[in-house]
């Protein structure tokens, strides 16, 4: 028995579209996001650093 993971389940599909019983990622990508999980690591080193170097 398959079970969905829940991302995106609330949307709606065109007509004639069914859902994949596989688990799918969600459909959007978030450029932000990864801006802001790439720099969080990189501002906390250089916090540390200025920091240690004070």
């Amino acid at each position: 028995m398959t079970i969905g993971i829940g991302f995106g389940r609330e949307e709606t599909l065109r007509p004639g579209v069914s859902r994949p019983l596989r688990f799918t990622a969600p459909p959007a990508f978030h450029p932000g996001a990864l801006w802001l999980a790439a720099a969080a690591p990189a501002m906390a080193t250089l916090l540390l650093i200025a920091r240690l170097a004070a």
